[in-house]
């Protein structure tokens, strides 16, 4: 391709010309990366608007002149142009490049370049690219070197921000083809569509010399020493010092903690250099003795009488060998702080990215720069098995070493792990022969907030050196994006304290049918374990389980060793046995020293025939043709087999986009009718042109149980403040219907709600949701004061406190719900509180549940439930479906009387088994049983009836001991009918 050839400075481009082609020694590339040009790609000469979603390189107008708000004819009437690049999945996304080609830069220093960096979209392109200048040298440059800071485009943000660089003496007196290049390196962040992003007003500077001045030039311009203990040396590390047309010695000064060397012996803060010793160029060896921990930069000076001075950065890291810290705030693709990425399989690989761990943000949500990530995303989930192994790590003078981090996770895909080894090489693969690397128990993050893993002990390895590794994995079916920072190897006077938790903090089994046995797991977390641990259920009718089949008892006990690993799974066995009920219980987990970690356990005998079933749901662009999820079939089919297996009798349903596909689902349910909204967010109703494309509210409800339903917008107007709170006329949506079951009526009104987004600016979104909650409130209280109200769907913000960062309130936007309690009742809230989530990629719960006192009397206690369950039936549920989970709560509107649980218990004290548990014999016995004719049934946990007999309740308890002996260890039901009675005991049999 055509070279600039450099004249009188400076070079200028605007870009007005491009409608004929690409300036001179530009090209645009795609598959850019830090050791290679990219790949040139096709520059489309026709004028195309900001907005157009088709991905590649641009001629679009400069946002010089123009406003965001620029209609398509304003834009392409302009006449001051720009060079832009809309990136998609597919395009660009990473490694998107403009591209100058200079032919040399001979005679020539001190470069310095301007340009406009524009953000063009700022209505549909919610994504954040970012982009940084770097430069290579080289006919073909297999290195390119970043100058400067990044900065960002898109997040639905109009800018037009002028960008400089000082490329100091990088760029001086090169011979040969010097390539300059604007690329994005990483990945765009954040969901939905990725950003146009335009270059104008190019211009680079520089200042010319003539052939027979006395030049200097360095190679590389930069060194970095790596990490090195206090007080200990590290080995020398050259670069290039060359000169021409020298009048004098070459004088060559480091800045402390650095020293420079002729000869890699002897090292002093300067040396000198005769001009004849320079005829060729020659090695200066530089070396770094940190006195501090941390970053360290500094430069080694060049001079020279009459030459230009040439600079060298150079910079180190300081390490405390007592506080290992790896911040990666030096990471730059080729660098990670002493870590090295090793690809086994796929070609998504460990980089370095601005969005590492920000301690100063407690809520875990900020970013800052650097951190390293990994997602098996790309066009699609790919295969990739990743590791990233620390350098070798002594472990010999450390008391007690501890090891800890920081992640985050967003998509779904499988988890990390950690790998410890101490015979692995350093490099090369890990999975060289020989090689063993051992599992650690490590907490994860669970969502896309910064989660610090805690204390991980290291003890076992003490006096060894070992390889740490964090093993990435993915598949074609699920792949996660993993960040990591702050990575810390620390010794301790003391050892790790006991951890104790469980996961989930919540069990809920639902319906159960009495006598029955329902069982579900937690895994309890046991680290670092000085004393046994005790895992207790509050309530006799859940019982715990080590085995999962057998010895089921209301109290576990591990010890340390058992709890090696740190973590163990118990199965809860749930077995009811009084009709028409709800169950609560609590286990705690408890060790000496530590704090006491709990789980919710709820369940119920209360058939769904029995009760009114209510589900809201964001179905996240359902049938949308330009949105995620991209398979709109794939989508359709899999919300189908959802609203199938949750077979509620109400659904609230937001963000329907196609309302056809929506209907061919509720006619293939059966027995449902729907209704939509004809209004949505810039929609005033439905014959606007972007009707269509916009997402709606929905009700699908049983027509048997809902009848004489009306359908009407709350607030609704169009030159009114509630318009702008409500998200630009996304209104809450009533449905009030009568609700009929087991022949009694009740008039309910559902309010389904999608309140406004929490996207920047995040101080004026939360303004707008929290008036939006007020104007509700307000007009519930003066018209809906007596009914029976269910307010639901998507909040966009949690209850107990906002997600809403960066702003002077912890409160949540619904605080005036939340501060009336006598009149209004979150159901949803204790599922908050105890660390449920009802999206994907985040750890709140923003989908909520609030009635009013009126309906809050039909609430079935504890029945409000985050369906994970049936989300995790549908493959990559988070890419192909919903990022939303459905939440589900029922409501006993017939007033069914529910029975006395405590008469219940004195009824069944009259039958009692002795022993229990047993190992060899049992007597059954029943008060005033005397010669009356008894009915005998034993059950295992599995439902099979293992004992029958018919008789006296002797001649029963003669029968059941015959078979006692064949009955294997377990847990037992045992039922007695006296006649007029049923009564049930448990039995253990050992």
């Amino acid at each position: 391709m055509a070279q600039v050839s450099l004249g009188t400075s400076p070079y200028t481009e605007n870009f007005d010309g491009i409608g004929a082609g690409l300036p001179t020694g530009f090209s645009v590339r795609t598959d850019a990366n830090a050791t290679t040009l990219g790949n040139a790609a096709t520059f489309n000469t026709a004028k195309a608007a900001w907005n157009n979603t088709t991905g590649g390189f641009k001629n679009v107008a400069s946002a010089t002149g123009l406003a965001a708000t620029a209609t398509a004819t304003e834009q392409d009437a302009a006449t001051n142009r720009a060079l832009a690049l809309r990136q998609t999945s597919s395009l660009g996304n990473p490694g998107g490049a403009f591209v100058l080609q200079l032919e040399n830069t001979s005679g020539k220093t001190a470069f310095n370049l301007s340009f406009k960096l524009q953000s063009l979209d700022a209505a549909t392109a919610p994504r954040t690219a970012t982009w940084l200048v770097d430069y290579g040298i080289g006919t073909q440059p297999s290195a390119f070197t970043q100058v400067g800071s990044s900065a960002t485009t898109g997040n639905n943000t109009f800018s037009n921000n002028t960008i400089t660089v000082d490329f100091e003496n990088k760029l001086d007196n090169q011979t040969g083809p010097v390539w300059i290049r604007i690329v994005t390196l990483t990945a765009a962040t954040g969901s939905g569509n990725r950003p146009t992003t335009g270059i104008d007003d190019f211009s680079l500077s520089w200042t010319a010399g003539t052939a027979s001045s006395p030049t200097l030039s360095v190679t590389p311009a930069t060194l970095n020493l790596g990490r090195q203990n206090i007080g200990a040396a590290s080995a020398g590390v050259p670069y290039t010092l060359s000169a021409s047309n020298l009048t004098a010695d070459v004088t060559v000064t480091a800045t402390a903690p650095f020293a420079v060397s002729k000869d890699n012996t002897t090292f002093a803060t300067s040396v000198t250099f005769t001009p004849a010793e320079l005829t060729a160029g020659l090695p200066v060896y530089v070396r770094f003795t940190p006195t501090t921990s941390g970053s360290v930069s500094g430069t080694i000076t060049n001079t020279s009488t009459g030459a230009t001075d040439k600079t060298v950065t150079v910079k180190g890291y300081g390490v405390d060998p007592n506080d290992n810290l790896f911040s990666f705030d030096d990471c730059s693709g080729t660098d990670f702080d002493g870590w090295m990425p090793y690809s086994v399989t796929g070609t998504q690989t460990w980089d370095c990215t601005n969005f590492g761990h920000d301690a100063a943000d407690a809520a875990g949500k900020a970013s800052k720069p650097y951190g390293v990530q990994i997602n098996g995303y790309s066009s699609g989930n790919k295969e990739n098995e990743d590791w990233l192994i620390s350098p070798a790590l002594a472990l010999s003078a450390i008391d007690f070493p501890l090891l800890s981090f920081w992640s985050r996770v967003a998509f779904t895909g499988p988890g990390m792990a950690l790998r410890v080894s101490t015979n692995y090489s350093g490099t090369g693969t890990p999975n060289a022969t020989g090689v063993t690397w051992t599992d650690l128990n490590a907490d994860f993050a669970t969502g896309d907030t910064w989660m610090d893993s805690g204390d991980i002990d290291l003890s076992a390895y003490k006096g060894q050196t070992v390889y740490l590794a964090f093993v990435y994995t993915s598949t074609t079916t699920s792949a996660a994006r993993w960040t990591l920072d702050d990575l810390r190897v620390r010794n301790s006077s003391t050892p790790a304290a006991t951890v104790l938790a469980a996961t989930p903090e919540l069990l809920d089994f639902g319906y159960q049918m009495v006598n029955t046995g329902g069982n579900k797991t937690f895994v309890a977390t046991l680290k670092n374990l000085t004393a046994n641990a005790t895992i207790t259920s509050s309530n006799p009718e859940f019982v715990l389980s080590k085995d999962g089949t057998t010895n089921f008892v209301s109290s576990l006990t591990y010890t340390p060793a058992e709890a090696a690993q740190g973590k163990v799974t118990v199965k809860v066995l749930f077995m009811p046995t009084v009709p028409m009920a709800t169950y609560k219980g609590t286990i705690t987990i408890a060790s000496e020293g530590a704090t006491s970690a709990t789980v919710a356990l709820l369940g119920n005998t209360i058939e769904d025939a029995q009760t009114l079933e209510v589900v809201n749901w964001n179905m996240e662009w359902f049938g949308s043709p330009d949105q995620n999820p991209k398979d709109d079939d794939l989508q359709q089919a899999n919300a189908l087999k959802i609203l199938k297996e949750l077979n509620a009798d109400v659904f609230a349903l937001a963000e329907v986009v196609d309302t056809v596909r929506l209907g061919t689902i509720v006619r293939q349910l059966g027995g449902y009718k729907y209704m939509v909204s004809d209004f949505a967010s810039n929609v005033t109703d439905a014959s606007s042109a972007d009707y269509a494309k916009a997402q709606k509210l929905a009700f699908v409800y049983r027509a048997s149980v809902v009848k004489n339903p009306t359908f009407t917008g709350l607030l609704r107007c169009t030159t009114c403040d509630d318009y702008n709170y409500w998200a630009s006329g996304r209104f809450p949506y009533l449905m009030e219907a009568d609700v009929t079951l087991n022949n009694v009526t009740q008039r309910i009104n559902f309010i389904l709600i999608h309140a406004k987004a929490n996207v920047t600016p995040l101080s004026e979104s939360y303004d707008r949701r929290k008036k939006g909650a007020e104007a509700l409130k307000a007009k519930l209280d003066a018209d809906f004061a007596t009914k029976n109200v269910i307010i639901l769907g998507d909040f966009n913000d949690d209850l107990d406190k906002t997600i809403t960062t960066g702003i002077n309130t912890t409160a949540s936007s619904y605080s005036a719900f939340m501060e009336d309690a006598t009149n209004y009742t979150a159901v949803t809230l204790p599922l908050s509180l105890a660390g449920e989530k009802s999206t994907v990629s985040y750890n709140d719960i923003i989908d909520h549940v609030v009635l009013s006192n009126e309906m809050a009397q039909f609430y079935l206690p504890g029945s409000a439930r985050i369906r994970t369950d049936v989300a995790a039936q549908i493959d990559d549920y988070g890419n192909t479906t919903t990022d939303h989970y459905p939440v589900m709560t029922r409501y006993n509107t017939a007033n069914i009387a529910l029975p006395n649980k405590q008469a219940a218990a004195a009824l069944n004290r009259l039958f009692s088994v002795y022993p229990n548990p047993a190992t060899s014999a049992v007597r059954l016995k029943l008060a005033q049983a005397g010669t009356k004719t008894v009915r005998l049934q034993v059950s295992a946990m599995d439902g099979r009836m293992v004992v029958e007999a018919t008789g006296t309740l002797e001649q029963v308890n003669q029968r059941l001991n015959q078979q006692f002996s064949r009955l294997g260890s377990g847990l037992y039901i045992i039922r007695i009918n006296s006649g007029n009675q049923l009564y049930t005991q448990r039995l253990q049999k050992q």
